[in-house]
């Protein structure tokens, strides 16, 4: 702007004024609204950038809130609270060198400063250990070694966890190889009443199973998923009393968790769930989350499916809490079993020969066909770029073509995209996750995309419903929560009480995210 008046200023802080009490209330969204109009008002305030960065910030749009903070350091190199959002910006990113540079800033503006000095720790931690790969050739940070293949259940006999366990009880199978060394463990006798008891008689009441439980359960489902293609093929045409349910993100809620189950049905014969990736983080029963997942699959393997999302990862794990839960809970060891446990998830799932289902979005290459994406090799943590990645990460937008993403990665990608990508592939409709949906659905792209969200009040801030979707052909209803297609019933939920813990309690990441 060439000329700002007097009457603009005064208004700009105002709007400036209005969006900090949004970030006060944990509204984001509507923040980084009122701080635009700000910015549009007088653009030369470097305090109007670095406060919208943050809301950007709060919502994971990383790259939105790494520009935003750019352009604050441009007008003001003084304003330290940019450059310590920037290096968090940079930490979302996955670019820890570059955050380190910009915290290493903070810290000499601001020595002692508690919370930029924890996230400096944790890119030393990250760079520490990019270093340690490329030493020895490998793009695996468990080296050579797959604790879920070759767990040794006597290694956990010593521990007094399960001395002292009173709970329900597990025959476990040690496996063996050609070797006859350890190969992995099953369980023998896992029933409903042991999923219903570790629920309600130790989970609900603050307790752990025993490691060697845990351990276990992880490298049965482990085989279980090993043993699924990259793109699963699920189909209920033929029983039309069968349902198929696709949630969304679960992040760690627990306690929502069991209330889809309590509201919409259990698991069983006739009622398959797909869980759609973004299970752990965030939510501070991220363990409970996870091992009832696994143990529904060992005691239904072909009614309880699990798509991988961008936090079935190590380095979102390391940022935002299911490895220090883990620690915290159990072990690095465990939190190693499940993160190789990550990589045999499936990466999609095809419905019907009707829906494509995975976590975020479709390939930039707009010659990449379903076909391609189930020849991808999964069993790794995800590239940083191709259509694995961006099966976990991409999003749509309002668009056409493709445009950059406001996570920083993956890509954005338009209706058209949707609809070229459907057509050739003889599908009906695309469903994903991955996003917050105030209303726990939405359909986007002329109803051809549907994202659904299954965290309620997510992070205990956003007040947005939860949402679910089942798949019933012939049995639908139109216009239920948008809904335009007659096999489908879409259905929504608030969130439930829970012990009074705060997401991400276990983090010793302080990043602030």
């Amino acid at each position: 702007m060439s000329s700002i008046s007097a009457a603009d200023k005064a208004k700009a802080l105002e709007y400036k004024d209005q969006g900090n009490e949004f970030i006060k209330r944990q509204d984001f969204t509507k923040a980084a609204e009122l701080y635009t109009k700000a910015i549009e008002l007088d653009d030369t305030i470097s305090i109007f950038f670095s406060n919208r960065a943050l809301a950007h910030l709060k919502q994971d749009t990383f790259q939105l809130s790494l520009n935003d903070c750019s352009k604050a350091i441009e007008l003001d190199s003084k304003n330290i609270k940019a450059y310590h959002r920037r290096g968090l910006s940079y930490v979302g990113l996955l670019e820890f060198k570059k955050a380190r540079n910009d915290l290493q800033m903070v810290l000499r503006s601001k020595p002692g400063d508690a919370a930029a000095d924890r996230a400096l720790q944790i890119c030393d931690k990250f760079i520490r250990e990019e270093r340690f790969k490329k030493a020895i050739g490998s793009d695996d940070s468990h080296g050579t070694v797959n604790y879920c293949q070759s767990l040794n259940l006597d290694t956990y006999d010593a521990n007094t966890d399960l001395a002292k366990y009173d709970g329900p009880k597990l025959e476990l199978e040690q496996l063996t190889n050609d070797k006859s060394e350890p190969a992995g463990a099953i369980i023998k006798n896992i029933s409903p009443e042991f999923v219903s008891a570790m629920v309600n008689d130790v989970f609900l009441k603050g307790k752990n199973i025993p490691r060697k439980y845990a351990a276990a359960i992880i490298s049965h489902a482990d085989r279980l998923f090993r043993q699924e293609p990259t793109i699963l093929e699920l189909s209920n045409v033929k029983s039309p009393a069968h349902t198929i349910s696709i949630c969304g993100d679960t992040h760690g809620q627990f306690y929502d968790v069991l209330n889809i189950f309590r509201k919409f049905g259990k698991v069983k014969e006739h009622h398959t769930y797909l869980f759609n990736g973004d299970f752990v983080d965030r939510g501070s029963w991220s363990c409970e989350v996870a091992l009832l997942l696994y143990c529904l699959k060992i005691l239904y393997p072909k009614n309880i499916y699990l798509n991988r999302g961008n936090h079935e990862s190590n380095n979102m794990n390391k940022i935002y809490g299911f490895e220090d839960e883990c620690k915290y809970k159990y072990s690095q060891r465990l939190f190693d079993m499940f993160s190789q446990s990550f990589e045999s998830l499936p990466l999609g799932a095809v419905i019907n020969d009707d829906y494509l289902v995975m976590h975020g979005g479709l390939p930039s290459d707009e010659n990449c066909t379903l076909a391609d994406l189930k020849k991808i090799n999964r069993f790794s943590q995800p590239p940083k770029e191709g259509a694995f990645m961006e099966l976990l990460w991409s999003d749509p937008f309002e668009g056409k073509g493709f445009g950059p993403s406001q996570r920083g990665l993956g890509s954005a990608f338009g209706s058209d995209i949707t609809e070229n990508f459907l057509r050739k592939n003889k599908l009906r409709k695309v469903f994903r996750s991955h996003e917050v949906r105030m209303g726990g659905v939405k359909f986007e792209h002329n109803g051809k995309l549907v994202t659904v969200f299954s965290a309620p009040n997510y992070c205990d801030s956003q007040n947005n419903l939860g949402a679910i979707i089942h798949i019933v052909p012939g049995r639908g209803k139109l216009n239920q929560n948008e809904n335009d297609d007659a096999d489908l019933l879409v259905e929504t939920f608030e969130a439930v009480e829970h012990p009074p813990i705060k997401p991400m309690a276990y983090s010793q990441g302080g990043l602030g995210f």
